[in-house]
């Protein structure tokens, strides 16, 4: 099996699941490719006080923006994004996770990720689905690396990401968001060697 003894799956790593929705599978959640249907809940998501302040574009979503940015970003294949369903929950979408900026000359992809629903936050989903979807990353774009940015005031998503095995790269300092607001970011790495499961 892999390196988490069976106990996540993708669909790289086994042909045992192929007429399941989703990509990857553990304890827990389940990632599934983001559908058209997906954009409402993704701008109730962004426009949520909580998830919106981290982020460097800080303005309100719509529906109709998500709907082209659907059209012109994830179905051409320019973005790879996931919805982070809950399995408990009959596989409730809870967030979602979104893979751009895929450089094979640098041997590097980014990834970025939310927890959408309140409910949903500070229930550990963050750590396992960094996990999953990093295993799921690097069976799918063969990559040494994958990167994100975090503000440094985002204390519990540099947890989640450092205990899913992340580690510092740098700081990019004074990064000035939409709204005007300049704040520090820390640049994160993690190679597959660094993935943990614990």
């Amino acid at each position: 099996m892999n390196q988490y003894d069976g106990r996540y799956i993708t669909q790289f790593q086994t042909e045992d699941l192929p007429e399941q929705p989703f990509e990857a599978l553990s304890p827990r959640i389940s990632l599934r490719p983001m559908a058209y249907e997906d954009c409402e809940a993704i701008v109730r998501w962004r426009n949520n006080e909580r998830v919106r302040g981290n982020y460097v574009y800080r303005e309100r979503f719509t529906i109709e923006g998500q709907r082209r940015y659907f059209h012109d970003k994830v179905e051409t294949g320019q973005v790879w994004q996931y919805m982070i369903c809950e399995r408990e929950r009959g596989d409730r979408p809870i967030g979602c996770m979104v893979f751009t900026d895929w450089e094979p000359e640098r041997d590097q992809i980014e990834y970025g990720l939310f927890i959408g629903e309140d409910d949903a936050a500070g229930r550990g989903y963050g750590t396992e689905a960094i996990r999953l979807g990093m295993t799921h990353a690097f069976g799918r774009f063969h990559v040494g690396k994958v990167v994100c940015r975090i503000f440094t005031d985002n204390l519990p998503s540099l947890a989640s990401n450092e205990k899913a095995g992340y580690r510092r790269a740098g700081l990019l300092p004074d990064v000035e968001c939409s709204d005007g607001t300049r704040k520090d970011m820390v640049m994160l790495e993690i190679t597959p060697a660094d993935v943990t499961g614990n």
